[in-house]
Order: C-alpha cells, then sequence, then structure tokens
C-alpha cells in the first residue's frame, strides 16, 4: 500500500492511495471462509459448499466491501495522524482513480480534500445584552395567581365574573373559564346555575377562537369558515376559587422551606421568576447579536470551487445555477461553523454525560418541585431523569444546548457588554433595531400572549424537559429548503451523543 499526498489548488489538498492484491487478498481470503462456513448453497449442507463456488457468488462483492473498507480506513488514519483539519469531508476524483472491480488486481484511490481556513477572532467588538425588568403588573399577576392556587375551592349556585365552567356541549363533556368570554358570552351566562341550558353561538362569545376549538376539543385543523358553531350548553358544575389570603398560613403553604415570609421578599421572589423567564428571550437576541458581530467582522478565505463541487456531488436536486443563488447562503452557514469549532476547540469546550443529567434534574426541580426539598424527593427524581435520558432526540438537543450556553458564556467574557434594561415593550423595540433609552421599567400591562409565569388553570403539561434553542440566528443564514452540509466539527463527543 502507498499513500501520496500533494497540493492540488491553493488549500486543497489530493490525496492518492495505492491498494495492491497483497493488501487485500488476504482479508478477501478470510471474509470467504466465513461465508463458506454458513452460506446455504442447494445440493451441500452448510458449510461444504465448494470453495470456487463461494468465490464464484461472493467474491466480487467481498472485494468490493474489503477494499473500500481499507480505502475508508487509511483516509481518516492519515488525516488522523497527521493532524490534518479538514472542512466538509473528502470528495473523490474519479478521473484520476483507477478503481475497476470487474478485473480486480491494484487499485487507485484518489481524493481532494480542503484544509480548515486558518483565521483570527476579534473580539474587541460592542454587542448589547438587554435586561426585561418584571413589570409590577406581572408581579402582581404572578401573586395572583399563587393566591389562587392555594385559595379555596367551592360550588356557588349562579356563575360569577370569574368561575370555571363544566358542561355538556353536544353530549361532550368540556369546560371553560367566564374570563375567556366576551361581552355577549358573558351576559348568556352570568347568573346561569347547574342544569341550565344555553343556546349560543361558540364563534360569537369567546375572545379567543383558539378557545372555541379547546372547547370543542377540535385538534389539528382550523374552525370552518362561516361556521358560527352553534350549540347548546348545559352547564353541570361551577367552580370558584377564593383567592387566599395574604399572611403567615399563605406562606408556609406557597414557600414551604420558609425562604419567604412577607409580601416583600414574595414581590422580589415574584420578579425573579419573572425576569428568568424572560430571559431564555434576551440571552436568544444576545446570541444573534453576537453572532451577526462575528460574522461581520470574521474573514475567512473559503475553497469556494471544492465547496461547490462537494454541494453539488452530495445534493441530488442541486444544479450549478440554483447553487450560484444560494451559495451566498450557504457560505455563512459554512463561516459560523467554522467559527463556533474555533471557539470550542480554543476555549477546551466540552459537555459530558453529568452535566446533561445535572441539566434535566434542575428542569424537574424547578419547574416541578421548587417548593420541595431535593432529598425529599430523590427516588422520584431519579425515576424522571432516568426516564428523560432514554429520549435520544431530546438528549441531542440539550447537548446543542448546553454548548450553546458555553459559546455564549465565552462570547460574554470576550465582547465588550453594553448592558441595557427595560420593558418587554422596549425589549421588542430593541430586537427591532430601533433606539431604546436605558431607563426604569414602567408599570405597564404584560403583553397579552406572553405574561410570565402564565399557565392555563385546570390543564396540566407535560413533565418534559425541552432543550430551548439559541440556533436562531444560524438557521436563519443557511438556505431555506435545503438539504445543509456542515463543517467538520471539533466538539468532543460522548457515548451518550452517540
Amino acid at each position: 500500500m502507498n499513500i501520496k499526498n500533494e497540493k492540488a489548488n491553493g488549500d486543497v489538498q489530493e490525496l492518492t492511495i495505492e491498494i495492491t492484491k497483497e493488501d487485500y487478498a488476504g482479508k478477501v481470503e478470510t471474509a470467504l471462509k466465513k461465508y463458506r462456513r454458513t452460506a446455504q448453497v442447494p445440493g451441500f449442507r452448510v458449510g461444504n459448499a465448494p470453495m470456487a463456488m463461494i468465490k464464484k457468488m461472493y467474491e466480487k462483492s467481498v472485494t468490493y466491501d474489503e477494499v473500500n473498507n481499507m480505502m475508508s480506513q487509511e483516509l481518516y488514519k492519515y488525516l488522523s495522524d497527521n493532524k490534518i483539519d479538514i472542512m466538509l469531508e473528502p470528495i473523490p476524483v474519479e478521473e484520476k482513480s483507477k478503481v475497476d472491480f470487474e478485473n480486480p488486481e491494484n487499485f487507485v484511490f484518489v481524493y481532494e480534500y480542503a484544509l480548515q481556513p486558518k483565521f483570527d477572532i476579534d473580539f474587541n467588538k460592542q454587542v448589547t445584552h438587554f435586561k426585561i425588568a418584571a413589570s409590577q403588573e406581572e408581579i402582581d399577576n404572578l401573586i395572583n395567581q399563587m393566591q389562587r392556587r392555594y385559595g379555596e375551592y367551592n360550588s356557588p349556585e349562579e356563575v360569577g365574573e370569574d368561575d370555571y365552567i363544566s358542561a355538556k356541549i353536544d353530549d361532550k363533556d368540556s369546560f371553560f373559564f367566564t374570563k375567556e368570554l366576551n361581552e355577549e358570552g358573558r351576559k348568556a351566562f352570568m347568573g346561569k346555575k347547574v342544569n341550565d341550558t344555553v343556546h349560543v353561538a361558540l364563534r360569537k362569545i369567546f375572545e379567543d377562537e383558539k378557545n372555541v376549538l379547546k372547547v370543542l376539543k377540535i385538534v389539528d385543523q382550523p374552525l370552518e369558515e362561516g361556521n358560527q358553531y352553534e350549540y347548546d350548553v348545559t352547564i353541570t358544575s361551577i367552580g370558584r376559587i377564593t383567592p387566599a389570603e395574604i399572611n403567615e398560613d399563605f406562606f408556609k403553604k406557597a414557600y414551604p422551606d420558609g425562604s419567604v415570609t412577607t409580601k416583600e421578599q414574595m414581590e422580589k421572589n415574584c420578579a425573579e421568576q419573572i425576569e428568568r423567564q424572560w430571559k431564555d428571550y434576551t440571552d436568544r437576541q444576545f446570541m444573534n447579536d453576537a453572532i451577526g458581530v462575528l460574522l461581520d467582522s470574521v474573514n475567512i478565505e473559503f475553497p469556494d470551487e471544492f465547496i461547490k463541487r462537494y454541494i453539488l456531488l452530495t445534493q441530488k436536486d442541486m444544479t450549478a445555477e440554483k447553487l450560484e443563488e444560494k451559495y451566498a447562503d450557504y457560505q455563512k452557514s459554512f463561516k459560523w461553523q467554522l467559527i463556533e469549532n474555533k471557539i470550542v476547540k480554543d476555549n477546551n469546550l466540552n459537555v459530558t454525560q453529568d452535566d446533561v443529567k445535572a441539566y434535566v434534574r434542575n428542569f424537574f426541580m424547578t419547574n416541578y418541585f421548587s417548593n420541595f426539598k431535593e432529598e425529599d424527593i430523590k427516588d422520584r427524581l431519579d425515576s424522571l431523569v432516568n426516564d428523560a435520558l432514554k429520549k435520544k432526540e431530546d438528549v441531542k438537543n440539550i447537548y446543542d444546548q448546553l454548548y450553546d450556553a458555553k459559546i455564549m458564556d465565552v462570547l460574554r467574557q470576550n465582547f465588550i457588554i453594553v448592558e441595557k434594561s427595560g420593558s418587554y415593550d422596549d425589549f421588542v423595540a430593541f430586537a427591532s433595531g430601533k433606539e431604546v433609552e436605558d431607563k426604569p421599567v414602567a408599570k405597564k400591562k404584560a403583553p397579552a400572549k406572553k405574561k410570565a409565569a402564565e399557565k392555563a388553570e385546570g390543564e396540566e403539561s407535560e413533565a418534559k424537559p425541552k432543550a430551548k434553542t439559541t440556533r436562531a440566528k444560524k438557521a436563519e443564514t443557511t438556505a431555506e429548503g435545503e438539504e445543509k452540509p456542515k463543517a467538520k466539527t471539533t466538539r468532543k463527543s460522548t457515548k451518550k451523543e452517540e
């Protein structure tokens, strides 16, 4: 066997691998003997077919497999042994290769590969990090939810302003809250009693058509155009929660660990909860802005012709004309992948199985057992974590998120960070590119669809950790709808990742 490497053009290299018959003959012979031991050949007992017949049946395919395996192993062994960092994957040079499995003797495989471009990252740039501060109304809303959670449940005789109604709609059980009704809907139900029947057009009595879908239990399809959904709605029960008073007994129920004992401490705790939830939005914006700065400022010279050949070879539906239109998007995607890999490598970033377990454990503690001591629910927690780690796709997403978090930390430590704070509306204006003055947060209403800590009463969500991605910018930079080739990664894998 002979391996020769030479420069082809710029950062593109050619690697020639010559495999002689002496290199593969022994492996082929060994493989054929294994086939003979199990081959079922008509007229012969298993394991007793003549070797000449086995060769006639299998030698060509076995030779193909063994030679290609040897070629692949030697190719990547050479790159690894010589510590060569490549971009994408090697591609065959058909016109220079000599491969004939019809007349197998000596084989010559020629591959070209592109060296990863060398570049530097200048972090001496400004990136703004926005913090959304909780408004007083958001804090008050969250406190009200907690008062209701620990309040007293009763069944009033008549429907009131803030009640829960169970009903029969077309002989099907359903429910809704009076707060979900519009003015017409409240007029229809206020003062009604159990067993009363109200004939209504559902589409006319709810504030949001999503509530009509929920009431009718319609899944994965829109409402029919023009259909007002008229039904007889029979009230089967009325539920009302009288919010708990904020006193010592309330604090013991809401904060059994004793961490909060006053209204002031509770307001501070609620503000922290709300701001932690907004943090996902602001972190994603910071990551996108930081990636944008890097894409604009880092200069990378790409082996463009090699990349285009690679894309045309690996994507069946791609044409040269279509590639020219989309190449700038591909190049931007490759650019970020290389920058990301360099950050990971230069900072020795790694995510372990223990990191993933800790993430999942913290998810359950924060979202479902925040008022418990961890040692008191250890067995239950262990069971939930073990079940979550069985879902490979979820685990992969968590690995990616934890890598992103580590990359974000590096960016924060190296960029010149400009801190800015404000309300959610200020953040929306900032994210859309408008100039926002750094100012104290006004007491204003939280956005209707984004109220922090908002939960639909009477419904439970599945206890499942979800990785929140910070890759919005990267997704935007790739050619939409196309299969996206990836630059060779330098992230350190673990058994769990694989």
